[in-house]
Order: structure tokens, then sequence, then C-alpha cells
């Protein structure tokens, strides 16, 4: 009787000789829904081993982040600010463009880690903004601390902006409301406010935080003139 033969099983290739790099790898974890990205998944689409994977990106998280940060660097290419306009409108312009295009990664924004490659994508816009803000009369620390306001006010309201997305309602009326239901005594101002129900996650609340954002600004510059 002849002996059956056995086929070796074909190992995945692991590490450099498998011809990974750290692109291939994002790109390939950007082909899958956010939630069903893991290492293991990741090698799937790639064929190769979780190893080979592992070799480049240490964990799923950071993985995330890199899908995240190459999402949103598409998204925000599109933003350009012209040297003609003021430091005001390309304020703007920055706000806009950098909430737009977080709230375009949609679940990613959450894993969206502001380290070097973040910094990296924003080097051109950050430069435009904080010279704009020096030659409006800022310093160079005022200018920097402004930047890192407004990109703070930016990705708070895009983040939230995301999560409405996939909520059942509103949390904040919701929360307000049952707080003061619990509360005693009575809280007349909220509670009328409170059956507005005011959308704070529009474009209208976003519009507001650019608005306050430059009026401070406006207002410290000045103030620094009158002092000089």
């Amino acid at each position: 009787m002849a002996h059956s033969e056995r086929t070796a099983p074909v190992r995945r290739a692991r590490g450099v000789r498998a011809g990974l790099d750290r692109d291939q790898i994002v790109a390939a974890a950007k082909t899958l829904d956010p939630g069903a990205v893991t290492m293991q998944a990741v090698a799937g689409v790639l064929g190769v081993d979780r190893k080979a994977v592992n070799h480049h990106v240490s964990d799923r998280e950071t993985l995330l982040g890199l899908v995240a940060m190459d999402a949103f660097a598409d998204s925000f290419s599109a933003v350009r600010l012209g040297a003609e306009i003021s430091w005001r409108e390309a304020c703007r312009t920055y706000a806009i463009g950098f909430t737009d295009a977080v709230i375009a990664i949609g679940p990613l924004a959450d894993h969206l880690q502001l380290g070097n490659p973040f910094v990296t994508t924003m080097l051109e816009a950050s430069e435009v903004i904080v010279q704009k803000l020096i030659d409006a009369g800022a310093d160079d620390e005022t200018a920097l601390r402004c930047l890192v306001l407004l990109t703070n006010i930016c990705l708070s309201h895009a983040r939230d902006m995301v999560a409405i997305a996939t909520a059942e309602a509103a949390p904040r009326p919701e929360l307000l409301r049952q707080a003061m239901s619990e509360h005693k005594p009575e809280i007349p101002t909220l509670a009328r406010i409170a059956e507005q129900k005011v959308n704070t996650y529009d474009r209208a609340q976003l519009e507001l935080s650019i608005d306050v954002f430059v009026g401070g600004i406006e207002a410290r510059l000045s103030a620094t003139k009158n002092t000089d």
C-alpha cells in the first residue's frame, strides 16, 4: 500500500522578511471597520503572521491611532490658508477645516493622537496661523498658545459631533433634565433653558466658539498695544 504524502504547512512570513512596512499595515487596517481592527485581522488581510504586524506596530491602539492620523491627514490636506487673508479669516478657515477633517474620520476620532505624525501634518497650517498672529502683534508664546487653544476647541467639538451621530438623544439636554429632576430646590433658569432643547452639537456651536476665540484674541492684542 502506498504511503500518503504529508504536505508541510505553509508558514506565514514574519518581520522584515515579510516585506512589510508601516504604510502597508495602515492601508490594510483602513479596509476594515474600526471596530473590527485587530492585529490578527490585519495580519489576515496581508496574508502574514501576526508577529510580522507586531514587528512594525506594537498594539491595536497604536495601530488605530496611525489609521486615524492617516485618514485625518487625507481630509485636512484640502485646507488652504492663503497668504492674503487676515489672521481672523485664517483662524476661521483652520478651525472649520480641522473640525470637518476630524468629523470625516468618524469613530476613529477617539483614536486621534496629538503626537509627532499629527504635528507633521499640521506644520504648514500652523506656520501660517502663528505668523499671522505675530504679524498682528502677538509675541511668540502667545501665538503658540492661541494655536493650541484653537486646536483643542475644534478637536473637542468634532469629537462631540462624532459621538452624537450614533447617540439616540443629545446627551447634554437629557443629562441636564435628569440632574434637575433630582435637585432640590429648583433651578429655574436652567430649567427654562433645558425646555428649549438647544442643540449644542451643531455648526452654530462651533461658530460661537470661533467667534469667542477671535474676540478674545482681538481684546488681548488691543490690550497689548495699549500698554506699549
